[in-house]
């Protein structure tokens, strides 16, 4: 049997709601409960499974959980927020048919739960969100994303409301050059068993949340068991993991919360997996403490932090090198961390002040050695690439009468990096904003807001306003549209440490875009929801290649296409892009033992370099499409239930866009390559994961034995392509072929 605890407040004033309704669902009327005066609540005897829990009281909007996984060895601990409701009711009905609550445009909610059900997530929060719409991975070996078109290097983290660094492992895993990047790795250091529900946030950005093109990861700690502490030990062949939660003293309102994991990677070598040809270790460590603040208010403190490493080592023996790699020495090490804190407490009668301070670094240094056919070093190639923020945001929230809710605050974060560019290269984003909601009747719900971009760098100001309108319609459906301007600052490859000889390297600023999105939500029936968008976003001052004002452009470069390499050629902020798109999905939730999901997407990823010239983005995949689900097979007796679970995923996209190739000289000045000016598309992509998983749950513990298999049909993937000098051709790259995982996991 499973615990459920935790606290339903009000938003705004933090103050207990008493005499809430919850409900479990699928259930009957013993799975339901009512909050004391304090607002607390607790249900026990409750059998294992998966449910949701739906949150109900007088005067409140309805709150929905939904996949809330209850096991025997973990007790659930939620702290629920209700706002206020337009529309006061005199009484709340919850249905054993309630249907799964309607997502916000562009919000879309991942969980823990989600990534012990989905096949081949690794418990990495970023591989999990690949099966979403508009969301493509861009290698095998890692987590980078493309999300709508849009680099990796378009995307961005927050932790606890607080932009990050890149939190990833290896952040040179999957890279056509090998170079390290600040835009994802080969698996996230935040484990998804540190998670509380959380999201990806997509189109037209809420509006304390910025500096991203493509999306955000807005990453949430959960709490520890206030009540008792609780164990979670995992080994695998992918790593060993340790956890502990529990209370911090008495009183039940205090917890900590700790995972450390250490990677068993090279098992997978000895088992004789082509990794790469490499020796990859990693290790990380993360917390969570949840602490009283006052009466109504907490604290929170948080860390992680982790090292990470690959090697390769030529082999002493000139007739085995058969490509380039195979004569070099190749050194990466990285180490990353972060510390924050955050803070909420109720301000007056109906208002409440939110606050988070985040400081995050990442390090990464890369040697390569190029031997000679007598082994030693002819030449050395070191790439250094670090990246330090410093970020806060404040937030105050409130209300006037019953129809209005406003928000206003700001953000500041201070970006340092040092890349083969730059040594060190400082500026600030500071960004006030001001936002407001309206309820319009009992159908129509309208946002509106307006935001200030500042880049002290370049003493750029952009103004960024932003608005929605909802409208709520018969048999739960909704329509919303949304627009609105967004910035963010410019890659690193941007800022260039000497000017050029002819064209000064201008300072290069915010890029912007306007996006406006159209979405569609029906919830079919109690289980199956359909969501659709349409979206269009408009890059402006995005860099391109200077020289092609004057001199007709041998590159058509823009900054849209960069991603791990640098920028060779002088920049200026005149280019342009596109991207626009349908997405569909179709969504199963979990309920009687069975999830599936199917989308679809289909876009158009374009840019313009400097002479106006229009070309496909190195994203423009055209086509997306994902098909997963599981079903899980119970058994239970008397002091145990089993369950046999099986879950599969199958992925088709477009393939990706391999860079022009420069041309290669040999040491006599004879040309050995020509070069190329195009951009070739590789063939489609595809991709069958399976997940198969056997969990015990005895009375005070969980135990789950799970093997995932990635790529279990081996299907053979391009990445890119490249030209070997000692094989003298063009060669083709290919993604990893099936990867299995077998893990234990056991709670208690």
């Amino acid at each position: 049997m499973a615990v459920l605890t935790g606290q339903v407040v009000e938003a705004g004033t933090l103050q207990p709601v008493p005499g809430a309704s919850l409900s479990l669902l699928p259930g009957n009327i013993s799975l339901t409960a009512m909050t004391d005066s304090a607002g607390r609540f607790r249900m026990a005897a409750i059998p294992v499974g998966h449910y949701s829990l739906v949150v109900s009281a007088a005067g409140h909007d309805t709150v929905e959980v939904p996949e809330l996984w209850l096991r025997a060895g973990k007790q659930e601990e939620q702290r629920l927020v209700l706002a206020p409701a337009a529309n006061v009711l005199g009484s709340v009905t919850i249905s054993a048919m309630a249907r799964q609550e309607l997502q916000p445009l562009g919000v879309r909610t991942f969980t823990v739960e989600q990534s012990l059900r989905w096949p081949a997530t690794f418990f990495d929060p970023a591989r999990l969100v690949m099966a979403l719409p508009g969301v493509a991975g861009i290698n095998d070996q890692a987590n980078h994303l493309s999300i709508r078109g849009n680099s990796p290097n378009a995307n961005a983290w927050t932790l606890e409301g607080a932009e990050i660094v890149n939190p990833s492992h290896t952040g040179n895993a999957g890279t056509p050059t090998d170079l390290p990047t600040l835009s994802g790795g080969g698996v996230n250091i935040l484990s998804a068993q540190m998670l509380g529900p959380s999201q990806l946030l997509t189109g037209v950005l809420p509006m304390n949340r910025d500096n991203a093109l493509g999306g955000i990861l807005d990453m949430h700690l959960r709490n520890g068991n206030m009540q008792e502490q609780e164990w979670t030990l995992q080994a695998g062949l992918l790593g060993i993991d340790v956890s502990t939660e529990g209370p911090i003293g008495k009183g039940g309102r205090s917890s900590y919360l700790a995972n450390y994991r250490y990677s068993t990677v090279g098992l997978l070598g000895a088992m004789g997996v082509d990794l790469g040809d490499e020796a990859i270790t990693f290790q990380d460590l993360a917390f969570h403490l949840a602490l009283p603040a006052g009466k109504r208010g907490e604290l929170r403190l948080f860390g992680l932090g982790g090292t990470s490493s690959n090697i390769f080592e030529a082999v002493h023996d000139t007739t085995t090198w058969k490509v380039d790699k195979d004569s070099r020495n190749i050194d990466y090490a990285s180490s990353m961390g972060a510390v924050g804190a955050s803070l909420r407490v109720p301000i007056g009668a109906r208002s409440t002040l939110s606050t988070t301070v985040a400081l995050s670094e990442i390090d990464q240094e890369r040697s390569e050695e190029r031997l000679t056919g007598n082994y030693a070093v002819g030449s050395r190639l070191d790439a250094d690439l670090s990246e330090r923020k410093l970020a806060g945001t404040v937030q105050v929230e409130g209300g006037a009468g019953l129809r209005f809710r406003w928000a206003a605050g700001g953000s500041a974060t201070e970006r340092r990096l040092t890349s083969p560019l730059n040594s060190d290269l400082t500026g600030w984003l500071l960004r006030p904003w001001l936002n407001g909601r309206w309820s319009l009747g009992e159908h129509w719900q309208a946002t509106a807001g307006i935001g200030l971009a500042h880049f002290t760098y370049t003493g750029q100001t952009a103004p960024e306003p932003r608005f929605a309108v909802e409208w709520q319609m018969a048999h739960r459906q909704k329509i919303a549209l949304a627009a609105g301007t967004r910035s963010q600052l410019p890659q690193w490859q941007s800022f260039s440490a000497n000017g050029w000889p002819l064209f000064m390297q201008e300072k290069i600023g915010l890029t912007r875009s306007q996006d406006a999105v159209l979405g569609y939500d029906r919830s079919i029936t109690e289980k199956l929801n359909l969501h659709a968008e349409v979206y269009y976003q408009q890059l402006n001052d995005v860099p391109v290649e200077a020289a092609g004002l004057i001199f007709p452009s041998q590159t058509a470069f823009s900054m849209v296409n960069v991603w791990d390499e640098e920028a060779s050629v002088p920049l200026q902020s005149t280019g342009t892009a596109s991207n626009m798109g349908v997405e569909l999905g179709l969504d199963r939730h979990f309920a009687d033992n069975l999830f599936w999901q199917v989308n679809a997407s289909l876009y158009s990823s374009r840019y313009a370099d400097a002479a106006g010239n229009e070309y496909s983005t190195r994203w423009d995949g055209h086509y997306l499409f994902n098909l997963f689900g599981g079903k899980e097979f119970k058994k239970v007796k008397e002091d145990r239930v089993r369950t046999w679970g099986v879950g599969g995923r199958a992925n088709f996209m477009g393939g990706p866009w391999s860079p022009p190739l420069p041309a290669y000289t040999g040491m006599n000045g004879s040309v050995l390559y020509p070069g190329d000016q195009n951009w070739v598309q590789l063939s489609a992509y595809y991709r069958i994961d399976l997940r198969v998983y056997l969990r015990k749950d005895r009375k005070g513990r969980t135990g789950l034995w799970s093997v995932d298999l990635q790529n279990v049909t081996g299907a053979q993937n391009a990445a890119f392509r490249y030209f070997d000098t000692r094989k003298g051709e063009v060669l083709t790259k290919y993604q990893l072929g099936l990867i299995p995982n077998l893990s234990y996991r056991i709670e208690f």
